[in-house]
């Protein structure tokens, strides 16, 4: 212990003397960083700080050699960093040094970065940090706070490993159905603690007894057997049920699913698994109950900021998917990345004003559009948001973090916590849809949500989603749509769903092709890519006015033989005045992304993201668009699971720059 005190005293003083040449007064020892929650839950030290007229400049980490480079290592200075001084302002940079290497990192930019700078220039080298990216790198540095989501990931992988080849669980998919069971009843655990099993062979006894890896251990196959019938009747509680728009009532899985699982130490090993803790050996939640996420005041909002970012969990569940996940249900799956799903949400939601997220679909302006039957149709939200290619539920995932940020903010005037906890009850049951071909997909969907804190999911297995009647209810209704479509140059030929996409009198035209500004001329398609006819179905589900953000191959931006469905969006240009005639829709912004994005998922498609809004009126004209480049997103494909790109998140800046314009509401 003597040697290590002596290699951190050592370090300690060279990095404070490099920061003394450097020009900085204010360098502090054992500096006490900002706790968000006041209770000494989040409380950190830096071992060296350099500030600047008590701005938080520099943080400084010292390691033995060989762990300045260790990623881990790393995170922990930058998770600090983000932590910050006082009102939880984070500091600019963080340097990492072993005595053999040195790591720079520009906590802005979340970039390595070759040089510290000097007290004199740090403010032409630095970007100011905004509140929105104050706000996120405070959100991340919690969660990391909670517990390594990378670590969890890992664990989830191992598990999945363990129930696929020693469970006897196949194919990967099943296996990780088996996962998502276990996960489920660890979430039931957590909300009810004291529940009591009414069936089944462990009748009588209290389900935290029999969810036990020490119970399985003892008592083997009938353990197995308990657990076989605890999971088929906590599956089938009324709290786990949601009636979707056909009127059909849903399990979380199948009302007769089993839990497959034989093998007991496989069953033991994977319940021991979840007993997930953070890194102060605390037991981390799967879900943060909404109660906990309001309060008035400073201290409750930094609170909110960072408890809402319950993604600890989620995101590890979520990459663990994307590794895993077997893309060959129907057209091919690629999981959409988080950071694409975030940068997407934020950016739509910036735009959303809280009038539209506390309105009644029997207000004025919203009455014609749901037309509700009784009062208390009237009385429910008129907000809704969803994704009719759905996949594992990342999207309706995203919109709900937003709408949780924004409805229990505590500034809105005349709403008390108990109407923002109904009111979010309601948006849950009734504001979030998802649609999926792929019933694998929306069983993963289900349980993505349940570790969000949503358990009354609006998720709908269909054969078709341009096609399915029961869809067919939604046309007009949706403020917001964010997807990611499958895609690919003529893979869907379906001559039932090409004859639908060319019903005029219903809004659908691409599915006939035309040369730009022949459209009489127009051919009808026998094959074409799914992305364009979901660009079409999407905007006929939008109301006036709606939101689309949608993820799309980058020929149908650039290609000349899809410009007629550039033109079919944004209309045709008139030569002497540039402006756009006709259009079913005003882009709003367009952001290019590498081929890492979907790498981890199996493909190095070229792909970007599309902001369209629908038209309120046809004379609505075309403004000037947001055009952004995504260069990296956060990480990079290691075999299966992600890495941290050092480059840092493109999509970051992409959003924050996007929230300092004007919304447009």
């Amino acid at each position: 212990m003597a040697k290590r005190k002596n290699t951190t005293d050592e370090l300690r003083d060279g990095a404070r003397e490099k920061l003394s040449q450097l020009g900085y007064q204010q360098i502090k020892d054992d500096f006490a960083l900002f706790d968000p929650l006041g209770d000494g839950s989040m409380s950190a030290t830096a071992e060296l700080v350099a500030l600047d007229e008590d701005e938080p400049i520099i943080l400084f980490a010292s390691g033995e050699p060989g762990d300045a480079s260790r990623p881990a290592v790393q995170d922990d200075a930058k998770f600090k960093a983000g932590l910050g001084a006082a009102a939880g302002k984070p500091f600019r940079f963080v340097w990492v040094w072993d005595d053999e290497n040195d790591f720079i990192f520009d906590v802005e930019k979340d970039a390595q970065v070759s040089a510290l700078p000097a007290r004199d220039e740090w403010k032409t080298v630095a970007r100011p940090i905004s509140e929105s990216r104050t706000r996120l790198v405070q959100e991340v540095s919690a969660e990391y706070h909670r517990g390594d989501f990378r670590a969890i990931q890992r664990k989830f992988d191992q598990l999945h490993e363990a129930i696929y080849s020693r469970g006897g669980v196949k194919p990967t998919n099943a296996a990780i159905d088996e996962l998502g069971k276990l996960l489920f009843l660890k979430v039931h655990l957590e909300k009810a603690p004291g529940y009591v099993l009414t069936s089944g062979a462990a009748k009588g006894k209290r389900f935290a007894d029999v969810y036990s890896a020490s119970h399985v251990r003892e008592h083997k196959k009938d353990a197995v057997i308990q657990l076989k019938d605890a999971f088929r009747e906590i599956n089938n509680l009324p709290q786990y049920k949601a009636t979707d728009i056909t009127g059909e009532v849903h399990t979380i899985f199948s009302y007769d699913e089993p839990l497959r699982l034989e093998n007991p130490e496989v069953l033991a090993l994977a319940i021991e698994a979840l007993e997930l803790r953070d890194r102060e050996g605390k037991p981390i939640r799967l879900s943060v109950p909404d109660r906990e996420l309001l309060g008035n005041g400073e201290k409750a909002r930094e609170m909110r900021a960072h408890l809402i970012h319950e993604d600890l969990l989620g995101w590890a569940f979520d990459v663990f998917l994307r590794g895993k996940y077997a893309s060959d249900e129907g057209l091919a799956t690629y999981l959409t990345p988080g950071q694409v799903v975030e940068c997407m949400a934020r950016m739509v939601f910036h735009d959303i004003p809280d009038a539209d997220l506390w309105a009644r679909r029997g207000d004025d302006g919203q009455r014609e559009r749901w037309n509700p039957q009784t009062d208390e149709e009237a009385a429910l939200p008129a907000f809704l948001v969803g994704d009719i290619c759905c996949g594992t539920g990342r999207f309706p995932i995203g919109a709900l973090r937003e709408v949780k940020r924004r409805v229990l903010d505590d500034r809105h005037v005349g709403h008390s916590d108990d109407d923002k906890l109904r009111w979010l009850s309601q948006m849950k049951r009734h504001s979030f849809v998802g649609a999926d071909q792929a019933a694998g997909s929306i069983q993963k969907a289900r349980i993505n949500m349940l570790l969000y804190g949503e358990d009354h999911s609006q998720l709908l297995k269909v054969d078709d989603s341009l096609v399915d009647p029961h869809i067919d209810r939604l046309i007009g209704k949706f403020d917001v749509i964010l997807t990611n479509p499958p895609f690919g140059s003529g893979k869907y030929d379906d001559p039932r769903g090409l004859a639908r996409m060319r019903d005029e009198a219903r809004g659908l035209e691409l599915g006939w092709s035309w040369a730009p500004g022949n459209r009489a001329k127009r051919k009808e398609l026998k094959k074409a890519d799914p992305a364009s006819l979901f660009i079409d179905r999407n905007l006929q589900l939008l109301k006036p006015g709606g939101r689309l953000l949608i993820v799309v191959p980058d020929g149908i931006l650039c290609n000349y033989t899809d410009a007629y469905i550039r033109e079919y969006i944004m209309g045709t240009k008139d030569d002497e005045t540039g402006e756009f005639l006709g259009g079913r829709a005003i882009v709003r912004a367009v952001v290019s992304l590498p081929t890492e994005t979907f790498s981890i998922a199996g493909t190095g498609a070229k792909t970007s993201f599309l902001y369209l809004q629908k038209k309120r009126h046809p004379a609505e004209k075309q403004g000037a668009v947001f055009m952004a480049v995504a260069e990296h997103v956060g990480y990079l494909k290691k075999g299966k699971t992600e890495a941290v790109d050092p480059a840092g998140n493109d999509l970051l800046g992409i959003s924050d720059a996007y929230s300092r314009r004007p919304s447009h509401g």
